[in-house]
């Protein structure tokens, strides 16, 4: 047998490299003799490169190795007497130009001993050798060789900020890796070829390459890479999502999806869906379902405030930038997607990410709801989805769209009711009909009752009931018998959506729902005896708790539950369960705890992952045990749950937020604040008057963070906790000490009430004042309806239902109206009169309106009319006192609400003040409020120049000010110290008519002669010495010199 040929040490090195352990030490001698003949005859041929020259080449250097010195001499010559001259020419230089590596000169005993350590596989000469294995691979190009050349080492990250790289998952990817990426194909050859992965520039460049596969990998990154934005905000120095938007993705994607290749038209489909919709909120969203307001939806358009024939001319990407679901609708995205749905084969996910589409834009506006609805052919494709089972899908979310939609308005809840199939589809799902056994069962089920509870709130399906109320009773016998609050979530999540439906239907008195009242009173008293010995019950388990609860609520009128409920609510408050499951509150409140999240601007969502869906939250279970004790009235349980210390914690930490009024506008909120409102009605209830004051303090924290949509709450809270004399605590002597600290001397004139009987004179009046701010907010009519017209909200985050100078409301609404308003006096002393009471007895919640607005609401009573003022000039004058008490909180300088600017504001004062006060007092209080010492100069140069004709009517006495706010520091400003000697020479300023500001120039120039030696002090002394008055002259050098003597 042929002995096998021995290898090179080159090659020994590199197979040792490829198999990572020892080569065996080969006979010496065999293996000198290959490395003579590889010196000799070369490693390989330079004539051929063809995939068989190296087996030629080592047949023909082994003929050679058994050929004599002188039998190779003799061919040779044989060979270059028979060959062309000018062919062995070009064989020389064929071997001069491919010449190979010096070979390594080692001695005997060193190759026998020799174990070396193993270069890395493609070091750059390595590679050059390499290409010589195989064909058409004689001419080295080094540029392309760097390609597959070793990574650099021990790279750093910079200290700065650097590119952002994502492999194909769209996961993001650190900084540099050990390699593992290049096996994975992360490693491109642009500029940062040792870091793994694509940034976001590189994949929007592939998604343009002809390519057909690769601009498929770049837009299915993309779409994951978007999937997953909202986890690596925290980052990045701006957010993935608007980076994308700003860089016009959604045209990039929307020319993709008009692609020919239905490859590229189904990923582009699913990057437009990752980048419009937010799949947290939608988890967030259906989490709440069967929560208390989880019915109702948000709506997350964009407020454009230009009139509609300019929003018309905008171009497409104009509009894009400052709303994109409304410039998708510039794209025809509607029509493209149906298209997508009924032409292009595609799977499943794939249909169901555009349903997704169809859902956000339905969730953006009723234009767009409308829109989705009417568009030929959109809603019979969608329902033709749920009634084929094509391709193994029921689509779920596809009764999500009918659900979103219904709960836009209850006119759209009509119209698919009457032109769609969609009671009957939901009726199949929940009966089990359709589905059965498959992997979206429940998914159907849960969407189709709460699809049904949308059509109920409206009434508009009064029979479906009696339909299903066989297949309803059988469920909740099921659930009587094998769901436990340890049960697995999805069984708990059915009951909840089950019995939450019957809640709602006993609420509109369906007549069926009365005979299921034993069997939910059943699982009721085994479900909360239950939650008194789990330990961590789930969020599903206090929904489903919360739901018999709600039930039992909605039926009270009809059957008296409490003697069967209350012994087993007993133990829950005599155990410390209760105590401890309220203790979940403040972990999982969004108020407390909540974090709102920016979001582009032109694609509002709600941005985070809300701590009222934590799998420990109680917030259900709570809300609905206060309504079922509310309903029964049942003093003994309402006094355990409002004075738990737990409860009392919970309220004193929402109180505290900073942000509160910020995050009270926040979707996520409106359950809380729908607690916090029964915890007020709860405590009301009671005839408690410990910890009176903190909940007086909270139904005021209500009144601003209440939020438009749910105004409702308000009149109960106005007139039974604001205005409710029960939260004052107050008799005669007490109001008279309270009345003690009002700096304000009793006036002889009778048009003056005497200081101490103000308050009390207002107290008695508190009938009347509620009243008037429950006219004045218009809440005399605003009622819950028994059937709304919507289910969605008006915005994310909407306006509150009062502001936050609701206190001045009605002074504003008199100025707006120039006090053409009926009963203005009324008006306006009753708003005067709470605002002292405000002032006086509940300081503290005042102080959330800071005092430079106050000054300026109060001051629009001098601007509301020419003479009104005059009719409350006491009121006026007590309301001020409570400024200049706290002088040195004014601040003109900061941004006061409702304000652009305090100088125009105060211009227009004393504009008024020259027209109408006649030198009215009580007015030029008011007026000199502004020009104090550490305000701006702004002010002073106004009224002494600009405004003169305020000095000669500004005749105030200086006994109703305090002096020194307006002498302390002394005025260094040169032009106004000039301005003030020139108003004392010439005349308008005279100590019988603007006692005021006559003596504070006085002050000021005379103080600032005495005090220094520059320029501005000489040239004041040069004219007083000037002074053709003497008696003037005198008293400004009297000053002056008693200043010296005293410094």
């Amino acid at each position: 047998m042929a002995e096998k040929p021995r290898m090179s040490i080159f090659a020994q090195r590199m197979q040792k490299g490829r198999e990572g352990k020892n080569i065996a030490d080969p006979p010496v001698k065999e293996e000198h003799k290959t490395n003579t003949n590889s010196n000799q005859f070369g490693e390989r041929s330079y004539v051929c490169s063809t995939a068989e020259a190296d087996s030629i080449h080592l047949e023909n250097v082994e003929k050679l190795s058994s050929m004599s010195q002188e039998e190779l001499i003799l061919e040779r010559q044989k060979l270059l007497s028979t060959l062309d001259p000018e062919l062995v020419e070009y064989l020389k230089s064929r071997r001069t130009k491919y010449s190979s590596v010096t070979p390594m000169e080692t001695s005997e005993e060193e190759e026998q001993r020799q174990d070396v350590e193993v270069k890395p596989a493609l070091e750059e000469e390595d590679v050059k050798n390499l290409v010589n294995k195989y064909p058409h691979m004689d001419v080295v190009e080094d540029e392309k060789l760097q390609w597959i050349g070793e990574l650099p080492k021990d790279v750093q990250p910079p200290k700065d900020s650097y590119s952002a790289r994502f492999n194909f998952e769209g996961e993001l990817l650190p900084f540099i890796d050990k390699g593992e990426g290049v096996l994975q194909g992360l490693h491109n050859h642009g500029e940062e070829q040792e870091r793994p992965g694509y940034t976001l520039q590189e994949l929007i460049q592939l998604s343009r390459s002809s390519v057909l596969q690769q601009r498929v990998i770049s837009l299915n990154c993309l779409a994951k890479i978007m999937a997953n934005a909202s986890r690596y905000n925290e980052h990045f120095n701006k957010p993935i999502l608007p980076a994308l938007l700003d860089a016009d993705m959604y045209l990039l994607l929307r020319f993709s999806l008009d692609d020919p290749a239905p490859p590229i038209v189904i990923a582009s489909a699913t990057a437009i869906c990752n980048l419009i919709v937010n799949h947290t909120d939608e988890l967030c969203l259906d989490v709440l379902m069967g929560s208390p307001l989880g019915i109702q939806q948000p709506s997350l358009g964009v407020i454009i405030e230009m009139k509609p024939e300019e929003v018309a001319e905008l171009k497409d990407q104009e509009l894009l930038k400052l709303d994109i679901i409304k410039g998708m609708f510039r794209t025809n995205i509607l029509e493209r997607m149906i298209y997508v749905i009924k032409n292009l084969p595609s799977e499943p996910i794939e249909v169901k990410s555009m349903i997704k589409i169809f859902t956000r834009i339905a969730r953006h506006s009723y234009d767009s709801a409308e829109a989705v609805f009417s568009c030929s052919g959109l809603l019979n494709t969608v329902e033709e989805l749920l009634k084929s089972f094509k391709k193994g899908s029921y689509y779920p979310e596809a009764v999500k769209l009918f659900r979103i939609l219904a709960a836009r308005s209850i006119t759209l809840a009509k119209k698919l009711v009457e032109h769609y199939s969609i009671i009957d589809i939901i009726c199949q799902f929940i009966a089990g009909e359709r589905a059965q056994g498959h992997p979206e069962e429940m998914q159907l089920s849960l969407e189709s009752f709460y699809t049904w509870q949308t059509f109920m709130n409206y009434n508009l399906t009064p029979h479906l009931l009696s339909n299903l109320f066989p297949v309803i009773m059988k469920m909740l016998e099921a659930h009587a018998g094998l769901t436990n609050l340890t049960s697995v979530k999805s069984d708990l999540e059915h009951g909840t959506a089950l019995i939450s439906t019957l809640s709602l239907a006993a609420k509109h008195s369906c007549e069926p729902v009365f005979k299921a009242y034993p069997l939910v009173l059943q699982v009721a008293l085994k479900w909360i005896s239950q939650l008194a010995t789990t330990e961590n019950p789930s969020f599903s388990a206090c929904k489903l708790v919360g739901s018999t609860l709600q039930f039992m609520t909605n039926c009270s009128s009809n059957f008296d539950s409490a003697h069967h409920l209350n012994p087993v609510l007993l133990q829950l408050f005599e155990k410390g369960v209760f105590s401890q499951l309220i203790s979940k509150l403040r972990k999982c409140s969004w108020l407390i705890c909540g974090e709102i999240i920016s979001c582009p601007e032109n694609l509002p969502c709600l941005g985070s992952l809300p701590p009222i869906v934590h799998k420990e939250s109680v917030l259900p279970f709570v809300i609905h045990l206060g309504m079922y004790l509310l309903s029964n009235k049942n003093h003994q349980y309402i006094e355990r749950f409002v004075c738990d210390p737990q409860i009392l914690l919970y309220i004193r930490s929402v109180l505290k937020c900073e942000n509160l009024k910020t995050k009270s506008g926040h979707w996520y909120a409106r359950p809380e604040i729908y607690l916090l409102s029964l915890l007020v009605h709860l405590y009301t209830f009671t005839e408690l008057t410990v910890n009176s004051d903190l909940y007086h303090k909270l139904a005021f924290a209500l009144v601003v963070t209440v939020q438009s949509g749910d105004k409702y709450l308000l009149p109960e809270i106005f007139s039974k906790t604001i205005f409710n004399k029960k939260f004052f605590g107050l008799d005669v002597n007490s109001v008279s000490e309270k009345l003690q600290s009002l700096k304000i001397e009793d006036s002889v004139d009778n048009k003056h009430l005497k200081k101490t009987d103000y308050l009390q004179k207002a107290l008695i009046n508190m009938p009347k004042i509620e009243k008037c701010y429950i006219q004045e907010l218009g809440l005399g009519f605003v009622n819950k309806p028994s059937i709304p017209s919507t289910l969605t909200g008006t915005l994310n985050a909407t306006q509150s239902a009062v502001p936050s100078d609701w206190i001045f409301l009605p002074i504003l609404r008199v100025y707006d109206n120039q006090g053409n308003v009926p009963n203005s006096l009324d008006i306006i002393t009753c708003c005067l009169q709470w605002f002292v009471i405000m002032e006086e007895l509940f300081p503290e919640i005042a102080s959330s309106l800071s005092f430079a607005a106050k000054y300026c609401r109060l001051c629009c009573v001098y601007l509301a009319d020419n003479d009104l003022f005059r009719e409350v000039t006491s009121h006026l004058e007590i309301c001020l006192t409570y400024i200049i008490q706290n002088f040195k909180l004014l601040d003109f300088e900061t941004e006061i609400p409702g304000l652009k600017s305090f100088y125009d504001f105060y211009r227009q004062i004393l504009d008024q003040y020259v027209s109408v006060s006649y030198c009215d007092e009580v007015f030029g209080q008011y007026i000199v409020v502004p020009l104090g010492q550490k305000h701006s100069t702004r002010y002073k140069k106004l009224v002494w120049s600009e405004l003169a004709a305020v000095l000669r009517i500004l005749r105030t006495p200086l006994s109703h000010i305090t002096l020194k706010h307006y002498t302390d520091p002394v005025e260094n400003d040169y032009n106004l110290l000039m301005t003030y000697l020139h108003a004392l020479a010439t005349g308008p300023v005279k100590e019988a008519w603007c006692p005021i500001l006559y003596t504070v120039a006085i002050h000021h120039v005379s103080h600032y002669v005495a005090a220094h030696s520059d320029n501005t002090a000489k040239a004041l002394l040069s004219r007083i010495e000037k002074l053709g008055n003497e008696d003037l002259k005198q008293s400004l050098l009297k000053q002056c010199t008693i200043r010296e003597e005293t410094v």
